[in-house]
């Protein structure tokens, strides 16, 4: 196994040879120096990855000397080391990219902390520059990001129709925030029609009595504020592609006149008397059960069955965890280019804490959580203490928390009952049984092969 190599510059020989001593014992390559110009020399002739640098340095200080090591390798952590009262200096050095800072007389289980916790989110950059380079389909300027067979299922099936050049209807589904947009969107992209407009819109974001109007358009005087004629969306998409995003809210009454558009290209304005005809590929999305809306009258069974052609289900982030880090790391460096900020990474207790909170608001709700942090905090790491509580794991105490009964109980009965609980309630997915019970997936796979649980 090669030993991280660790950089240790300052000026007091006594601190050196402490601090190299005890790393050595603790299983680091270990270097010093005692200045600036020594230590860019040593980090030249073989690069380290970790440095310890003091603030107060003769000629050039431990501020000066950062960017200069950030410009030879971004992604290598420096933690700064501060006398006592140089605070205010230390948490600047931390603004400007250092990984933390250690205030003299430093203490060595902080030290070592400290240490695993930099190399940790040195290996997490490494691990999200590979997730950028493998980790994604790019359609034309639409990204689908992740690496869960579910989603390369998607990328591959968005791939053929592009290919057929088919302007067949399509049907996603999923729950709100899992990025059935993106999935239109790259639809879009990857056909024949990705010079046309594409254009989206919500039916259940417009008023009911308006949807008519907006989708087909209509004719000067067709009613009291029709002051001149418009176009409505079916025209102004014509030869590209018109996504109908909660197509399950649609009011009943428009149904029928949007499946005779589908079957025909043929519709008519709102008070017109001739046929316009359009070339429309038409993309449809929902997060309803459209079954059960038939059922209830909701919504019409021959218009389910002609949009339905060629189904996508685009499954909630929680049975697909391994696209949460792909994701983070995409959403973090898209908002920050939008914030005008450098990319944040995220602390390995924050993907830890991402990897076992549910996400009921899927990819949105991670999206959210991010810009809020980037809007919010100054740190360049995302930490812990940044997230919702919800996610960070901290809990309040609530006042039906398991208390040990005064007689005792049997533990391991107790350990089998609640993984047959999370079994249940997450419909037999053991992934998500897991994160229910903060467990990773190879341990809950022993667990049930220990208490026999089918």
């Amino acid at each position: 196994m090669i030993k991280p190599r660790v950089l240790i510059c300052d000026d007091e020989m006594l601190i050196r040879l402490w601090l190299g001593e005890h790393l050595a014992e603790a299983g680091y390559n270990t270097e010093t120096v005692e200045n600036g110009k020594e230590l860019l020399a040593a980090f030249s002739r073989e690069p380290a990855d970790l440095v310890l640098l003091d603030l107060r340095l003769p000629g050039e200080t431990g501020l000066e000397l950062l960017p200069k090591l950030k410009a030879m390798d971004a992604t290598l952590p420096v933690i700064m080391m501060s006398a006592y009262g140089e605070v205010e200096t230390a948490v600047a050095a931390v603004r400007a990219g250092a990984f933390h800072f250690l205030e003299k007389p430093i203490a060595l289980p902080e030290l070592a902390l400290l240490l695993e916790q930099a190399l940790e989110t040195r290996r997490l950059r490494s691990d999200v520059d590979r997730y950028r380079e493998t980790n994604s389909w790019q359609f034309a300027d639409v990204a689908l990001v992740g690496r869960s067979p579910a989603l390369r299922r998607i990328a591959e099936t968005i791939a053929r129709v592009g290919s057929k050049g088919s302007a067949v209807n399509i049907l996603i589904r999923g729950e709100s925030g899992t990025g059935k947009d993106v999935v239109a969107r790259a639809i879009h992209a990857r056909g024949p029609r990705r010079s046309q407009p594409f254009i989206s819109v919500n039916c259940t974001a417009m008023p009911e009595h308006l949807v008519e109007s907006e989708l087909f358009g209509h004719e000067a005087g067709a009613y009291t504020d029709a002051k001149e004629a418009k176009k409505g969306l079916f025209e102004l998409a014509d030869r590209g592609t018109l996504f109908l995003d909660e197509i399950g809210d649609m009011p009943r009454a428009l149904q029928a006149k949007l499946l005779q558009v589908l079957e025909t290209h043929r519709f008519r304005r709102i008070g017109g008397v001739r046929d316009i005809e359009v070339d429309v590929h038409v993309i449809t999305a929902t997060n309803r059960d459209l079954e059960a809306a038939q059922k209830a009258g909701e919504f019409r069974e021959d218009l389910f069955y002609r949009l339905n052609v060629l189904p996508i289900v685009m499954p909630p982030l929680r049975d697909r965890p391994e696209d949460i880090q792909p994701l983070a790391t995409h959403f973090g460096g898209v908002l920050a280019r939008e914030l005008g900020q450098p990319t944040r990474e995220l602390a390995p207790e924050v993907a830890r804490a991402f990897d076992r909170y549910a996400w009921p608001g899927n990819a949105r709700e991670l999206r959210n959580v991010l810009e809020r942090i980037l809007l919010i905090e100054d740190d360049t790491l995302v930490r812990l203490e940044h997230l919702p509580p919800t996610i960070a794991g901290i809990a309040p105490t609530r006042p039906n928390a398991l208390v040990l009964p005064a007689e005792g109980l049997d533990l391991d009965q107790t350990e089998r009952e609640l993984i047959v609980q999370a079994m249940a309630r997450a419909g037999g997915n053991k992934t998500a049984a897991a994160r229910l019970l903060g467990l990773t997936r190879d341990t809950m796979r022993y667990r049930l092969e220990k208490f026999g649980i089918q």
